[in-house]
């Protein structure tokens, strides 16, 4: 199990209460051979903010698989923003120093990456484009993804933006820092009238009710650079909501059967899951596809953030900047 626990400080993953006291005194079984240590994360932590030791544990788990934690054998993984602690083998102990390392080692000057994310009105950009580009692998149907040389890919990614179909995330590029997550996002809720419920205490006898629906986008990358340097691990989750419509329902009021109409949404929802890993000195093109783009034009003055059952390629594109690099 995985949680924070409100009144208690740290991250906390564990299969019963374990203490490095309770491992001291013989009182948890180590019959696997696991043994209690602690890893210093203050200097991430230091850099990275308040509660930033989620992210450690986080890649920790991610690393491992999740079932390494929670089987028949005890084991513990807590940290704060000092001090992460783990009662484990000696062989998940070594993983577990390895990520730790990836995080602490250069942390007062964090190697960078920016991340950007770009909508194309068709995928036709790839006719000129994917010559340039090479393939790696994707678990997700209907994503593709690429790499490329900083200077190749800078010239692809101009020629994108050149294209008169090329819509840009009013939030621009975001930079990210090693082991933090870049977030681009932006949505609303979309009401609707959902039902209709008698109201007795009040004319005419009954009320409509009101729901909302989320739309939006969210994208999150998650980086990690490699101990030696060479190359970059990263988390990407995208999340896009859109309604395509609202279809109308017609329902007879409770008490004077007057004809009332409700809505159901029609809802297109997209979930993208992916861990990619290249060389440190290129950039990573990621193609969702023909996918909902809940973005206004940007050259339209709009309140609402939604636009009307838009698609695009969505392209997201994540360059390494690492300290001390070009």
């Amino acid at each position: 199990m995985h949680r924070s626990c409100s009144g208690f400080p740290g991250w906390f993953l564990f299969a019963g209460w374990l203490t490095a006291t309770a491992v001291a005194h013989g009182q948890v079984p180590a019959t696997a051979g696991q043994v209690w240590q602690t890893y210093d994360i203050a200097p991430f932590v230091a850099q990275a903010g308040p509660g930033s030791e989620r992210h450690v544990v986080d890649w920790i788990l991610q690393e491992t698989g999740y079932p390494a934690w929670h089987g028949a054998t005890p084991a513990a993984l807590s940290a704060d923003a000092e001090t992460l602690a783990c009662f484990h083998t000696p062989e998940m102990q070594a993983r577990v120093a390895d990520v730790v390392g990836r995080f602490v080692e250069e942390a007062a000057v964090p190697h960078r990456f920016t991340v950007s994310v770009l909508g194309l009105d068709t995928p036709a950009w790839r006719t000129e484009a994917r010559p340039a580009l090479t393939a790696v692998p994707v678990a997700t149907p209907g994503v593709q993804a690429w790499i490329a040389p900083r200077e190749t890919a800078a010239a692809v990614l101009a020629r994108l933006r050149s294209r008169s179909d090329c819509h840009a995330l009013p939030t621009g590029p975001v930079l990210a820092a090693n082991g933090l997550p870049a977030t681009l996002s932006g949505g609303r809720k979309q009401p609707y009238v959902q039902d209709i419920a008698p109201r007795p205490d009040a004319w005419p006898g009954w009320q409509m009710q009101s729901a909302a629906c989320d739309e939006g986008l969210a994208i999150d990358v998650h980086p990690l650079i490699s101990r030696d340097g060479s190359a970059v691990e990263a988390v990407l989750r995208c999340r896009i909501d859109q309604i395509e419509r609202m279809a109308p329902v017609s329902l007879a009021a409770p008490v004077n059967q007057q004809r009332v109409q409700v809505e159901v949404p029609q809802v297109a929802a997209v979930r993208v899951g992916e861990r990619f890993r290249w060389p440190a000195n290129q950039v990573l093109i990621v193609g969702l596809g023909l996918v909902p783009w809940p973005v206004p034009a940007q050259n339209v003055s709009v309140v609402s953030l939604v636009a009307d059952d838009k698609r695009c390629d969505v392209v997201i594109v994540v360059e390494p900047r690492l300290a001390g690099g070009p």
